[in-house]
Formats: C-alpha cells, sequence, structure tokens
C-alpha cells in the first residue's frame, strides 16, 4: 500500500515555494509493518531526485528546491 508519510516546504531556485510529498510503500504480512521510500515528488506530482539532506532537483535540472524543514530526507 502507498501511504503519504511527510510533506514539506521548499523554497524553489525559481522564488516559488511548493510543497514536497514524500511517499512509501507499506507492506503488513502480520509482523511489525516495512516501510520502504517509494517516491520524492512535487504536490503536482512532478518526480524529484534527492541531492542531499532537503536539497530535491527535477530530473532534468530545470528546478532546485531547499526546505528548511529539519525533519525533510
Amino acid at each position: 500500500m502507498l501511504v503519504l508519510k511527510h510533506v514539506y516546504p521548499a523554497h524553489g531556485s525559481d522564488g516559488k515555494t511548493y510543497e514536497v510529498h514524500v511517499y512509501a510503500e507499506s507492506a503488513d504480512d502480520g509482523h511489525p509493518p516495512i516501510e520502504k521510500l517509494k517516491s520524492v515528488v512535487l504536490a503536482d506530482g512532478r518526480d524529484l531526485r534527492v541531492v542531499g539532506k532537503g536539497h530535491y532537483e527535477l530530473p532534468d535540472g530545470t528546478l532546485e528546491l531547499e526546505s528548511h524543514d529539519p525533519e525533510a530526507i
């Protein structure tokens, strides 16, 4: 099952503020649930690449984002 785990605000290199959504896949087979990071995307669904803690970019390099949330991945 795909689960939205976190939403972080991030500042884009274009001066706009975006929401970064982190999704995990959860498997519950009778044991404690196991979660695996599935995807990191913008709120509009565009895929992001994680380049460092709290730093993201679109795969084509046209937009860089930075989150100042201390819990951001």
